[in-house]
């Protein structure tokens, strides 16, 4: 899965300042703040002094000058933080009269920027939980921003947390981002955990306000393909090269999912098919005429031997033996025949209820032939725009030749009787399919000589058309 990265440490407006500030003057600036920190974690040691909540807000003040200014010491927005809800605590003992000034300190943008830029110092030395932690603080704080809704998915992300990316980067989306990579990473997510509906929701979402992006309608058919919702996949598809005819990958992968679809209903009919030939009696008949044919004969022996009997009374121990035996297979040919009649009769009574898998059987057959001709239909179109497109050659090519192949199969099951009348005719028809296949094999070889696929492909191909000569 693709992820979001963030830009370097430097990238932080308020820290970059700071690299560029003179080293000497920073220096003294931030013994400064530690000083302060110092002395108001000394007045928190002082009994009296812990118990009013201005000494907790000026702790606070000064652990949040630090985080803004300095870097030595990377917790220091949390403990800034900390030293506020001790001042409120304390505060909302004493009555509350100014609970309300140390909310808006612990709801400050101030705050806020501080926990963003510690957590970035943390994401630079890839700490990511900590950065995680510090830019959720950051996003919790002022909630309409999405800069740190973008950071903390970002740093969740990265910690593989989806549960925590998905909740910081759709609060991103919702407050007016419009990054187009944190739409594309969203629906990234949700379609690894099969959330489908969801991915499509927010891809939709990200086309509105990215209204000239390509990559983002072409994840959304991604994600109809990945739910097997290629009607969907086809209609968006048609929309966009109705909308620009000119991009070939559009129209080249509308011409992939026709192709895929022909190919699963050319699957779902095969299994279809099987079915209907398991009620198929007619390799059962000839059997039984077979085995019929054969009790006549039996019968007409064994009249012979009973006439042979009377007529010849010496030999009648031999012709007893072998009335005998012709009688035993007569009735394992009976029993044979019998069992035969039973099998037919249960394939028939099956049969009957065949009609609806027949009429679905050829309504698919019709579908998938309007999937297959849409699919040569739009690969042409490629072919006009770019008749050296590798894709549209190779996939008309492969087209074709499955069609021979599906044809030919009709011959391969025919009995001699049934082939002497309609092979040859089937079989030309095959060929020609075969045939046809030929140049697209052979262009797409010369674009790309070295395919060992299509190498195979066409020596295949010159064989089977050896045949057809």
């Amino acid at each position: 899965m693709k992820k979001l990265v963030l830009s370097a440490f430097g990238s932080f407006i308020a820290l970059a300042a700071l690299a560029q500030q003179d080293a000497s003057l920073q220096a003294i600036e931030c013994k400064g703040y530690a000083d302060a920190v110092a002395k108001n974690l000394k007045n928190t040691e002082n009994a009296k002094k812990a118990e009013k909540s201005a000494t907790w807000v000026a702790l606070g003040d000064s652990y949040l000058n630090l985080a803004q200014r300095c870097t030595d010491d990377s917790t220091a927005a949390m403990k800034a933080e900390n030293a506020y809800k001790k001042a409120l605590e304390i505060e909302n003992a004493a009555g509350g009269k100014k609970a309300k000034d140390i909310e808006t300190s612990l709801k400050s943008p101030e705050l806020a920027s501080a926990f963003l830029m510690q957590g970035a110092g943390f994401y630079n030395n890839k700490n990511y939980k900590k950065a995680a932690e510090f830019f959720g603080k950051s996003a919790s704080i002022s909630p309409k921003d999405t800069t740190a809704a973008l950071y903390a998915g970002i740093a969740e992300q990265l910690l593989e947390n989806n549960a925590g990316a998905l909740a910081h980067l759709n609060s991103f989306i919702a407050n007016g981002g419009k990054d187009v990579s944190v739409f594309y990473s969203v629906a990234q997510i949700y379609k690894s955990e099969k959330k489908f509906d969801e991915a499509t929701a927010v891809l939709k979402k990200g086309m509105e306000v990215n209204p000239e992006n390509k990559d983002l309608p072409n994840e959304l058919i991604n994600v109809y393909l990945a739910s097997n919702n290629i009607d969907k996949a086809i209609a968006d598809l048609e929309v966009l090269v109705k909308k620009d005819p000119s991009n070939l990958i559009n129209l080249t992968n509308l011409g992939l999912i026709y192709d895929s679809k022909a190919q699963e209903m050319g699957n779902e009919l095969n299994k279809i098919q099987d079915k209907l030939a398991e009620s198929n009696t007619e390799k059962l008949d000839k059997k039984l005429l077979a085995e019929q044919d054969k009790l006549a004969a039996y019968d007409s022996e064994i009249a012979s031997l009973n006439a042979k009997l009377k007529k010849e009374p010496k030999t009648a121990a031999a012709t007893k033996k072998r009335l005998t035996e012709i009688t035993e297979q007569k009735a394992d040919i009976e029993k044979g025949i019998a069992s035969l009649i039973s099998e037919i009769q249960q394939k028939k009574s099956a049969a009957a209820g065949n009609t609806e898998l027949n009429a679905k059987a050829e309504k698919l057959a019709a579908q998938q032939k309007e999937a297959k001709d849409k699919a040569s239909e739009t690969y042409h179109k490629v072919l006009e725009k770019d008749p050296n497109s590798y894709e549209a050659l190779y996939n008309l090519a492969v087209l074709n030749y499955n069609e021979g192949v599906e044809i030919k199969k009709i011959v391969d099951y025919m009995d001699i009787a049934t082939y002497r009348k309609e092979g040859k005719a089937i079989e030309d028809k095959a060929c020609a399919k075969f045939l046809t296949s030929k140049p697209f094999f052979e262009r797409a070889s010369k674009l790309k000589p070295d395919d060992d696929i299509v190498k195979e492909s066409l020596s295949n191909l010159e064989r089977i058309l050896e045949q057809c000569k």
